[in-house]
């Protein structure tokens, strides 16, 4: 949470604290308030009804002549004016508990008004005088009885202990809210503290990650540093740890390098998590540069330990790419990309030791660049100059009215030249293209079979690699899709996979290939023997192909062993209902080799290396001869 935010949560909880405290005094003033008014108003009864006692004891002296009229006129003076002050003053008909009092008063005062005159001229026989000692009386007693009611016993006390008792308990309330506000508070601070270090740190290895990476980087160069050694390394195969052995296992061994790595911090030295299974060290200041690299070696062998401990199996590797920064040449962005580059290379090379990145490597990295934006043009167009499909042709020995070709990928770029199709397919996935090649290879394969008789057309079955982008559950679709309307015809279709794509995700890939099945398409294990397939998934899979790779067809005409593991596999393939197909075959020997092991179908150059479309459309020709012909001209 942005600093920014959280002082203004302070704010609110301040300010809440602060009207919760106004409120609580206010209560307690106007509570104290009350109170004093009370107790003045029922003083000020009191001080009213001695002044009219004795305004009425003065009477009743005059009447007997015991008193001369200037001191009742005095007496009654000083209750008129009693009365006025404690009506006008006090403002007692304001107040609904007084006003029984108030009307009360003023009905003694509407007394005294009517018998002003008789008080000022009467003399002491007077009957006025009788009648106003009389309704004195009474009109005192009202005022006592109100009085009493009022300002003495249970109804004084009760409304009193209830206000105390209210008090008290707004004051627990008010408590309980200023605990609750202090824990929320408490537990704000300790959230903003959480979230402000996974922002700047990864929350399994506890160490910074990428975003405090680059704070530090653009820190030191502003700082006017200048010798920085960027270094990132990367644990390849990790993902067959987590999958093989669980997370839990994955988890521990990403905390024990991070352990490590965090014993070597300090002024000379950074570290940081920037991925999954990638790590950041950066060496400034101190260490001496001739010394830098030397270290970087023992931490790749200390690395490397830890991760073969962790791994019974011994799959993981780890990969060092390094890079210097110079500050007139490249920025600290560029520094990490350059290292990440040569982490890059690292893997490619399954270097075992730290790789230095050098100018090759960034026009490596430039040409990449430059033909993601190319293939992605390409993908677009239709341009022939440069993406093309070429057919290889694979002959089924036994069968002569049908040949199969496998569609291969050719790029010929303007200034690298020939783009090995790997390249091409490794360019695609890279970059998000891999469905849209796939989605061009099968508009281009359907373009160029448009030029072909349809009589040939019937004849061919045509391969098509697929990616591990390509092959996705809605696949079985897109291929309806890609056949709809052109001369191909699903029955004709066989997707080849590779091993690693195939066994990637077993259940996945079986929806996959029912799908397929379901529609007409045929599937064919590519490359079989270079992964780590075994015969139990051509049963789990249903593949319908079997395509044994280049590698064990080589010399298989003088190798026994090489021509006994082909053998079986042939039988067992046979046995499985699944046909073999030798890729790679290059010579007349080979060729006998593989024909007497009993393998369907035959790839290589000893029939032809992959032609372009006219080319083979002539191979086809040739291959089918005059029977085709004659076919082409029954047909119209």
């Amino acid at each position: 949470m942005p600093r920014s935010k959280f002082f203004g949560l302070l704010l609110m909880v301040a300010a809440f604290l602060g009207v919760t405290l106004w409120s609580a005094w206010n209560y307690e003033r106007a509570f104290n308030a009350v109170t004093r008014y009370t107790q003045r108003s029922a003083w000020s009864l009191a001080q009213m009804e001695l002044e009219l006692r004795a305004f009425q004891g003065e009477l009743a002296l005059y009447r007997l002549g015991g008193s001369s009229p200037q001191a009742l006129q005095r007496r009654f003076d000083i209750a008129w004016n009693r009365l006025d002050v404690f009506l006008h003053a006090k403002g007692g008909g304001q107040s609904e508990e007084l006003l029984p009092i108030w009307k009360a008063v003023s009905d003694l005062l509407a007394l005294l008004r009517r018998h002003e005159a008789d008080v000022v001229a009467a003399m002491p026989a007077d009957p006025t005088l009788a009648l106003l000692s009389r309704e004195l009386e009474r009109h005192l007693d009202v005022v006592r009885k109100v009085t009493i009611q009022n300002f003495t016993g249970p109804s004084v006390v009760t409304p009193r202990v209830t206000l105390e008792r209210v008090r008290e308990q707004n004051f627990v309330v008010l408590g309980v809210l200023l605990l609750v506000t202090m824990a929320m508070l408490l537990t704000l601070f300790l959230e903003v503290r959480r979230q402000h270090f996974l922002a700047w740190n990864d929350s399994l290895t506890r160490l910074p990650n990428r975003v405090a990476l680059m704070h530090f980087l653009r820190r030191h160069v502003a700082r006017g540093g200048r010798r920085m050694t960027v270094c990132l390394f990367d644990l390849g195969h990790f993902r067959e740890v987590n999958d093989s052995l669980g997370y839990e296992v994955g988890d521990a061994l990403l905390r024990a390098l991070a352990a490590r790595l965090h014993a070597l911090r300090g002024p000379a030295l950074f570290v940081a998590r920037t991925g999954s299974d990638e790590f950041a060290i950066v060496m400034i200041g101190s260490m001496p540069t001739y010394l830098r690299f030397p270290f970087l070696e023992k931490l790749h062998a200390e690395l490397t330990q830890l991760a073969y401990e962790a791994d019974p199996a011994h799959r993981v590797h780890v990969f060092m790419g390094v890079s210097q920064y110079a500050p007139s040449l490249n920025s600290p962005e560029e520094t990490l990309l350059f290292a990440d580059i040569a982490l890059e290379s690292a893997k490619r090379q399954d270097a075992t030791r730290y790789v230095m990145f050098s100018s090759s490597m960034y026009r490596h990295y430039r040409r990449n660049r430059q033909l993601s934006v190319e293939l992605r043009e390409l993908l677009e167009g239709e341009d022939e100059q440069q993406l093309a499909l070429h057919y290889q042709p694979i002959v089924c020995e036994h069968e002569a009215t049908r040949l199969g070709a496998e569609a291969l990928l050719r790029w010929h770029h303007p200034e690298y030249g020939f783009i090995a199709p790997p390249d091409i397919v490794e360019l695609a996935e890279e970059n998000g293209l891999g469905q849209r090649l796939g989605a061009w290879i099968f508009r281009r394969l359907q373009r160029d079979l448009a030029t072909f008789p349809s009589a040939l057309v019937a004849r061919l079955e045509l391969s098509v690699n697929l990616s591990g982008s390509m092959f996705h559950h809605r696949l079985p679709q897109q291929i309806e899709a890609a056949l709809a309307g052109g001369p191909l015809q699903r029955q004709q279709l066989v997707l080849e996979l590779t091993e690693s794509i195939a066994i990637d995700d077993l259940p996945r890939s079986q929806h996959i290939l029912r799908g397929l099945h379901h529609i007409g398409v045929r599937v064919a294990l590519d490359d079989f023997g270079t992964g780590w397939a075994s015969l139990s998934y051509l049963r789990a899979l249903s593949f319908d192909k079997l395509k044994i790779d280049r590698s064990f067809i080589t010399a298989i005409d003088s190798d026994e062993r090489q021509a006994l593991f082909v053998g079986m596999i042939t039988d067992l393939s046979h046995q499985l209902g699944v046909q073999v197909v030798a890729e790679g075959v290059e010579r007349y020997e080979e060729w006998r080799a593989v024909l007497r092991l009993g393998v369907d179908e035959v790839q290589g150059y000893f029939y032809a290396k992959p032609l372009p479309a006219a080319a083979f459309h002539a191979f086809c020709d040739d291959y089918f001869g005059p029977e085709l012909m004659l076919t082409e001209v029954a047909c119209g």
